[in-house]
């Protein structure tokens, strides 16, 4: 996000057990980004002129691509298990990150209309997905149309 002062910001969200409410809660803030450098030198002033900083920073940014490449070609993932452990090489199908918030919407929409509330316990807000997750999976057309 780049705002009318022309700096990049970025929202960073961490979620935390609040102790007062007893249950997590989800906080945000934003943050002002770094401007791109246009030479190793603006990269070098940009680390403290510390050069083993700069090498850490551009191998941290490596590590990141690296990880993003493999997060994006489902194969090689393994899917794991209750134990922790991840064992057997994942074949199913699944939904795209649009998708999957689109099915997602309709699974809390139709929770919604089952009673959810978001002042409900866990278990019945839990309970009430499930329903609602079943629902979606025992009706045919609404799960051809996910799949499709």
């Amino acid at each position: 996000m780049t705002p009318s002062n022309g700096l990049a910001t970025r929202k960073v969200t961490r979620t935390v057990f609040d102790l007062t409410a007893f249950d997590d809660v989800k906080l945000e803030k934003t943050v002002t980004l770094p401007t791109k450098p246009t030479t190793l030198e603006e990269a070098l002033k940009a680390a403290g002129n510390d050069t083993a900083k700069l090498l850490d920073l551009i191998h941290e940014g490596l590590i990141s691509e690296s990880v993003e490449t493999a997060r994006a070609d489902i194969s090689g993932f393994k899917v794991v298990g209750e134990d922790g452990e991840a064992t057997e090489a994942y074949d199913g199908k699944f939904a795209d990150e649009e998708k999957g918030k689109k099915i997602n919407a309709a699974i809390l929409a139709l929770a919604k209309m089952n009673g959810f509330e978001k002042s409900l316990p866990k278990d019945k807000k839990a309970a009430l997905k499930e329903k609602a997750t079943e629902f979606l999976r025992s009706n045919p057309a609404m799960l051809a149309g996910m799949q499709g």
